[in-house]
């Protein structure tokens, strides 16, 4: 079951990737909106379900979990105003791929901190989907783009290793729904905290009338961030994290098709450079399809 959740993660994740992209590109003033809008919208989003708040709370986990789980919320959002700088440089496929970053460091630090070994079909579709995301972001057609949006993902990669670690452990050690929450908790958390520097109320406040009226927007997308959120840890929580990250890398997949449904049916807010090496892509994505066979 792991597997279905993980696939259906990665969908809504790059959904969220393309919407996001428009965002940066059309909307946001600077690329790091994307973390306060994101935890505004998350908090108008929890108003919206008062009802799951006593069952999520109840029979919370010790405290040194409580903090491990708010921790991983803070290393999630830290890495999320990383990859809204990276959408500034390159389209939303290429910056998907960058995530597949995680599954070629997170089985390493897996094995070095929870002694988890794999097996040799299970890294032989690693190496596959890892290489088939490289791929994909050498088919990137600006070349120095392509470098400051790989190592903005590097950084935020990284991150998101250590909240895959810390969700693992989480897991282990609580149930979903509590953990879940307050993985979210610190999440949002972090994106409001910008909001405690004067300059940065100064430029929300300036874009004000902009941003306004786009609220119900802002919030769709970070329902579909959300519900890729829930998917993602309730597949590590029934999986593994690296197996997980694994499925994953099929997000540029994702991406690329969304992004050229939009070209299709929505030119006017389109990027045609998602048609540039369509055949080579598309061959691509058909390999990560033998590498989540493998893995699963």
């Amino acid at each position: 079951m792991w597997i279905a959740f993980s696939l259906s993660a990665a969908f809504f994740f790059a959904l969220v990737h393309v919407l996001d992209e428009y965002c940066v590109d059309d909307i946001f003033e600077k690329p790091w909106f994307g973390v306060i809008t994101s935890s505004l919208a998350s908090i108008v989003v929890f108003q919206l379900v008062p009802f799951v708040a006593p069952f999520a709370l109840m029979d919370l986990p010790a405290w040194n979990i409580v903090g491990l789980a708010i921790f991983a919320g803070i290393l999630i959002q830290t890495s999320q105003a990383l990859y809204f700088k990276a959408l500034s440089y390159s389209e939303a496929g290429i910056v998907a791929s960058y995530w597949n970053l995680i599954p070629a460091l997170l089985p390493f630090a897996s094995y070095l901190v929870l002694g988890t070994i794999f097996t040799v079909s299970e890294i032989i579709g690693i190496l596959i989907l890892i290489g088939s995301s490289v791929a994909l972001c050498i088919l990137d057609s600006n070349f120095e783009a392509r470098w400051k949006s790989f190592f903005l993902m590097l950084g935020a990669s990284i991150l998101q290793v250590f909240a895959y670690l810390s969700e693992e452990v989480i897991f282990q050690n609580s149930n979903f729904f509590p953990a879940f929450f307050l993985i979210t908790f610190g999440l949002i958390l972090t994106g409001m905290l910008p909001l405690l520097c004067k300059n940065i109320r100064k430029i929300i406040h300036k874009n004000t009338k902009k941003l306004a009226p786009l609220i119900k927007f802002f919030v769709l997308i970070e329902i579909f961030n959300l519900i890729a959120l829930f998917l993602a840890q309730k597949g590590i929580a029934e999986g593994d994290a690296a197996l997980v990250a694994a499925i994953e890398t099929t997000m540029p997949a994702h991406a690329f098709l969304l992004s050229a449904l939009i070209v299709l049916f929505l030119p006017l807010i389109a990027k045609r450079e998602v048609l540039k090496n369509l055949p080579q892509k598309i061959l691509v994505v058909t390999v990560m399809i033998i590498g989540v066979y493998l893995v699963s």
